[in-house]
């Protein structure tokens, strides 16, 4: 006669357990910190009016508004972005595939096919950065700058909002000047 195998069997299949399930286990893992790079909000088709005090500062249209709340930014796609001056009138409009609205730093940078037109002249750039503390607008790459018909292309760009000065490096014209027109 057989002994039976149960003692045995249980016994082994306690220690199994005892040996699988004694591992440490480490139920607090570390979470790393989230990336900067998400942003707080994102929203589609937007129009946003911002105010100083009493009167517009600029209106901004996008497709598509990535918002930092933490760094005071905002990240739009296919972007209008109208700025008025301090007698509430337009002053001038940028459009560009990509635009950064950094509040914190006072700064609009306007990238991929950006234009910004005044009643002043328009300019063409692949990129557009605007410090609106000191109102200095550069644009480090090729420009082209046109005023009543008139077409200047040049690079490193310096001027304002309105286009009422233009400093430019490596410049090239097309049109008919007058002697005030050149001392821009």
């Amino acid at each position: 006669m057989r002994k039976p195998c149960w003692p045995i069997w249980i016994a082994s299949v306690s220690l199994g357990l005892c040996l699988l399930g004694c591992q440490k286990v480490d139920l607090q893992t570390p979470t790393g910190v989230l990336e900067r790079g998400l942003p707080d909000e994102t929203s589609y088709n937007v129009s946003v009016t911002n105010y100083l005090e009493n009167r517009y500062e600029y209106h901004l249209e996008a497709e598509k508004i990535e918002r930092f709340s933490d760094r005071r930014l905002l990240k739009g796609s296919k972007v209008t972005l109208t700025t008025y001056d301090k007698d509430n009138l337009q002053n001038s409009v940028i459009k560009a595939d990509t635009t950064i609205v950094d509040e914190a730093r006072n700064l609009i940078l306007a990238s991929g096919h950006a234009k910004m037109t005044t009643p002043n002249g328009s300019l063409s750039t692949p990129n557009i950065a605007w410090d609106r503390a000191v109102d200095e607008i550069t644009a480090p790459k090729q420009v082209l700058l046109t005023r009543q018909g008139n077409q200047m292309r040049g690079q490193n760009l310096r001027t304002n909002s309105k286009l009422s000065f233009v400093e430019m490096e490596q410049v090239s014209a097309e049109g008919r000047l007058t002697q005030k027109e050149i001392d821009w």
